[in-house]
């Protein structure tokens, strides 16, 4: 009889409350963890879309934390990420409903009439 522990299996990192998850639905039903980013923070992008304060830092930390996730240097193309790259991306994560006005539809409107920058 052996005396040598047998090796412990490796398991995977546990979920904690605090992580954000994002589900893609897809043939492999995707689902990735923003790093350093927190629930809290990720209400508060849904907020400040709504609201159309797409300028705000949380909002681009929330950009730069996803293309981490896809292997996408935002700061290294900044001057190729556009204000409506930046709605595009919240409308596409669904940050704001389709069937309601709101501050994110007067930016969009406003970056279409030349408004904003």
């Amino acid at each position: 009889m052996s005396r040598r522990k047998a090796r412990k299996p490796r398991r995977s990192r546990p979920e904690r409350p605090g992580d954000v998850y994002l589900q893609f639905d897809t043939a492999e039903n995707v689902r990735v963890r923003l790093p350093g980013f927190t629930a809290v923070e990720y209400a508060a992008v849904r907020e400040l879309a709504q609201a159309g304060n797409i300028h705000d830092p949380l909002v681009m930390k929330l950009v730069r934390a996803f293309g981490a996730v896809i292997g996408y240097d935002v700061d290294a193309h900044a001057d190729e990420w556009a204000d409506t790259d930046t709605i595009q991306f919240l409308r596409w994560l669904e940050f704001v409903p389709e069937d309601v006005w709101t501050g994110l539809d007067d930016v969009e409107l406003a970056t279409v009439e030349g408004g904003a920058s």
